[in-house]
């Protein structure tokens, strides 16, 4: 489910829903806490801002053991008259690159469709993680939707991460996730945002290809910034 955090970003902040307008530009700190089964734990510290069509974040991985890593990513969301949306987005992996290339398209008066190419730019290779994914509004930022993911990595793995949103006219929402996976595990995350609160709780089996197992504990604080005239 990694990535997850990213994508719950573009869709709190740039929602490309028949809902109201753009949301307004927001700034924000958050704290993560991976716990892995192995002991090595990962402090994950998060700065981000969005406004208009571009977000930026910087993140900081700090491991109790081995290299520590620096994760700097921009992304530009641009809308059109039916407010679709197209993404182009890329971040910084500890030597290696990533970039997303996707577009939210609104297909109805509460319907939206999703997809997205993710190349990853390893030393020596590259490899191309797609996604595919529908969400149907029951309200202006509430919504239910599901995403068929297809990671060729390490022989191959699909998951299929299936979310609801429940949420407030003001943006306040609370989101549940369930993500079964092919390899016969699966992930699920609970989080939402209370006014200016952000905090959720996530669990991943085998994570990255590996026999490790995580928990992952989430606490920030978001806060709108004033909107441009």
């Amino acid at each position: 489910m990694r990535g997850g955090f990213a994508f719950a970003l573009a869709l709190a902040l740039l929602p490309g829903s028949p809902g109201p307008a753009a949301a307004a530009p927001v700034a924000g700190a958050q704290v993560r806490y991976w716990s892995f089964s192995n002991g090595n734990d990962l402090r994950d510290g998060i700065l981000y801002w969005a406004q208009g069509p571009f977000h930026v974040q910087l993140e900081q991985w700090d491991f109790v053991r081995g290299q520590d890593q620096f994760r700097p990513e921009v992304g530009l969301h641009l809308r059109d008259a039916r407010r679709s949306v197209y993404t182009l987005q890329w971040r910084h992996e500890r030597g290696d690159e990533r970039a997303w290339i996707g577009t939210e398209q609104v297909v109805g008066k509460r319907w939206v469709v999703r997809g997205e190419v993710s190349p990853l730019f390893f030393r020596d290779s590259t490899t191309i993680v797609w996604d595919a994914g529908a969400d149907v509004y029951y309200g202006s930022y509430g919504f239910a939707g599901a995403t068929v993911v297809h990671d060729p990595r390490a022989g191959g793995l699909w998951v299929v991460p299936v979310r609801a949103r429940f949420a407030s006219e003001r943006n306040d929402w609370l989101q549940l996730t369930l993500a079964p996976a092919s390899r016969r595990t699966v992930g699920w995350a609970v989080d939402g945002k209370w006014r200016w609160l952000r905090a959720g709780v996530e669990r991943n089996s085998r994570f990255d290809f590996t026999s490790l197992d995580n928990t992952i504990v989430t606490a920030g604080v978001e806060v709108p910034l004033p909107a441009k005239r």
